[in-house]
């Protein structure tokens, strides 16, 4: 019963690590392309975008979380250094990105005039700030910290998962 429990437990895990990613694509391209852009509607559509799939972006990471949390117990794994390190890892992603949307795109939504958020407080939008302060803040947001830490350090995860060097 308990060998039947660990295998929905990992499907569990591996869907919700794919569902996770899946989701987040609309996110991860709209990094790449918002850069370049100028068009304050344009703008807000990838933005509306990436926010389309926030719901999902959070049930299947809180899925991949809980199960990962879960696992180690029913396989009696707590004394591997590699579970920990890998949840060090997924904890500072999850702080970087947070960290990253607020001061970043949260921050952007407010200047092309979209409703955003502050914390976790729903605010109405603002008239349009200028196309300067706009392209001042996409002239900072460099997805070089965003492939290290959402791609790289996930990989690093996995490589963990499946090596399980310590």
């Amino acid at each position: 019963m308990l060998a039947i429990l660990i295998r929905w437990l990992i499907f569990l895990h591996v869907l919700g690590a794919l569902t996770f990613f899946l989701a987040h694509g609309a996110s991860a391209a709209m990094a790449f392309k918002i850069r370049k852009e100028t068009d304050f509607a344009r703008i807000g559509a990838m933005l509306d975008l990436s926010w389309s799939t926030g719901i999902l972006v959070v049930v299947s990471f809180l899925v991949m979380g809980l199960t990962g949390l879960i696992l180690p117990f029913l396989i009696h794994i707590w004394n591997k250094g590699y579970i920990w390190v890998s949840i060090v890892l997924m904890l500072f992603v999850f702080i970087y990105m947070a960290v990253f949307n607020e001061t970043h795109y949260k921050q952007l939504r407010r200047l092309v005039g979209l409703p955003y958020m502050k914390g976790s407080k729903q605010l109405p939008a603002e008239p349009p700030s200028s196309p300067e302060e706009v392209a001042a803040l996409l002239e900072k947001t460099s997805v070089t910290g965003l492939v290290v830490v959402g791609y790289i350090i996930p990989a690093i995860v996995l490589w963990l998962m499946i090596f399980k060097p310590f």
